[in-house]
């Protein structure tokens, strides 16, 4: 019977941690998945902002959004078409596979370009309710990952990861949910430094445009600060042969 007992312990001793391992495995997988899914090689995005105050107060912007597919980085440039006072703000991010990503923002009314530095990049991108950091995609590998539990979200059956940050961020964690289906993450729970949630991001309208899913309207949500930005996309164009010169720094002004 002894013999039997440890045995049993044995067992289990062995198994646990393979479990484990294959639920950190499926969950970095499901990551992945929706780090790489089908985006087009290039895409081009109209987008009508929309920022809301803490009294319901709005204010509406109007700006254009290029990306372009390297391997598996990307290369983003958004310029601000409206209103008047922010016209030609433009931004750039480029991705790099073991280097931080680099950014930069050029404001007409300095009339200079600026780069976006490690300590800035908890800073509001342009009076958002995103950060400099969420204007860029986190990798999978910078992050723990484990799967919470399957379920529902807006209709759509979804995988809910929690993500620990191994490398350095702003946020203490996140829970992303992302939909079985199109691998689109349709939901973001952000935590900050004390573990209290404190940001939530949200795909309201999710719809194929050229065969590839797109996330047409999306909301960023300040708790703290009773905040939100809403963008909604009124155009896109994909795979249109972008050309690389777009995302040229010195282009920028």
């Amino acid at each position: 019977m002894l013999r039997c007992y440890r045995y049993y312990l044995l067992l289990l001793m062995l198994l646990s941690p393979i479990s484990v391992f294959s639920q950190d495995l499926n969950a970095l997988r499901i990551m992945e998945e929706a780090f790489r899914r089908d985006d087009g090689r290039d895409a081009y995005f109209k987008i009508e902002m929309t920022l809301i105050d803490n009294t319901g107060n709005e204010r509406k912007r109007l700006l254009e959004v290029y990306t372009k597919d390297y391997a598996d980085l990307m290369k983003t440039f958004i310029r601000f078409l409206e209103p008047a006072d922010i016209k030609d703000t433009s931004f750039l991010s480029l991705e790099y596979n073991e280097d931080e990503d680099i950014q930069y923002l050029y404001l007409p009314a300095l009339g200079r370009v600026r780069r976006i530095v490690s300590s800035q990049k908890n800073l509001r991108f342009m009076n958002t309710d995103f950060t400099y950091e969420d204007m860029q995609r986190r990798r999978p590998e910078k992050d723990e990952h484990r799967v919470i539990c399957e379920e529902i979200f807006d209709g759509r059956q979804c995988y809910v990861v929690e993500s620990l940050p191994k490398d350095k961020s702003q946020y203490s964690k996140r829970v992303s949910w992302i939909d079985k289906e199109s691998r689109m993450i349709l939901k973001i729970d952000f935590y900050n430094k004390s573990g209290q949630k404190s940001k939530v991001f949200r795909v309201v309208d999710l719809d194929k445009r050229q065969n590839i899913w797109t996330a047409l309207k999306v909301v960023m949500e300040d708790l703290e600060d009773k905040h939100s930005t809403r963008m909604q996309v009124v155009e896109v164009k994909y795979n249109q042969g972008i050309n690389d010169d777009t995302f040229n720094p010195y282009k920028l002004e």
